[in-house]
């Protein structure tokens, strides 16, 4: 996704139930994480806020204004865990290793190609100490959704202004992607003041083509989950939630 102008939005629309699990696991790996695609920095702050220091990149500095906003209204301690910097999950280098590396909210499958994925996985493994934890999750494509729809939600800013986002996907078998177009329309009391438009494609993953590239770069996968709560993965889950160790 672009996300430019419409950064200030991502949290506004971006209530997610996965900040428990990925601090559980954080926790369990070891207090120094990387997040790859940090985004307005959701999570980071809520493991920062655990003890644990987090290294976050993104490629879009709208997201990361958004994210050095947010960090600037917490404690000095919740700050200094949380260290921002401009990349590329598919191509870094932090000259350090990590104990936990995660991937959240479906931003994986923003690696379009096999070789985007390869490169990202690549560059995972090689920042992933010995016994390190990766995990990740990717919202899950079934046939049964229509090839494109539209959907909107709203949210109220306060009692004069409300945001309307509006989507729309349209989803090509054959090259095993979905388009999506967001615009994002403020009203207050009723008149249109703001428009926002972002686009982006995201992979249709399956969870064989994820297990057996993972496999092929020596990671050991330690569970696949359906959801945050941790329900075993089946082929009707809205998720595949890969938990893997380096080798």
């Amino acid at each position: 996704m672009t996300y430019r102008s419409a950064a200030k939005f991502y949290d506004l629309f971006g209530e997610k139930n996965d900040l428990g699990f990925y601090k559980e696991l954080a926790l369990q790996s070891g207090k120094n994480a990387l997040e790859l695609g940090v985004g307005t920095a959701r999570v980071a702050i809520h493991l920062a806020k655990a003890g644990i220091r987090v290294v976050g990149i993104d490629n879009s500095d709208f997201m990361l204004e958004e994210a050095r906003r947010k960090l600037a209204k917490e404690s000095m301690e919740v700050r200094e865990k949380v260290i921002l910097k401009t990349g590329d999950l598919r191509n870094f280098e932090l000259h350090k290793s990590f104990s936990f590396i995660y991937i959240p909210a479906s931003t994986f499958d923003h690696c379009i190609t096999v070789q985007d994925r390869n490169r990202c996985l690549t560059c995972v493994y090689k920042h992933l100490e010995d016994n390190g934890r990766f995990v990740f999750d990717v919202e899950q494509a079934t046939l049964e959704k229509p090839l494109a729809s539209w959907w909107i939600d709203r949210k109220k800013i306060n009692k004069d202004e409300m945001v309307v986002r509006s989507i729309f996907t349209r989803r090509d078998f054959g090259r095993h992607t979905c388009s999506m177009d967001l615009f994002f329309d403020v009203y207050k009391n009723g008149k249109l003041t703001e428009r926002h438009h972002e686009f982006g494609e995201v992979a249709m993953l399956s969870k064989r083509e994820l297990t057996d590239l993972l496999e092929e770069l020596g990671f050991e996968i330690e569970a696949i989950y359906g959801d945050f709560d941790k329900k075993p993965y089946n082929p009707d889950s809205s998720k595949i939630i890969l938990v893997t160790k380096k080798k």
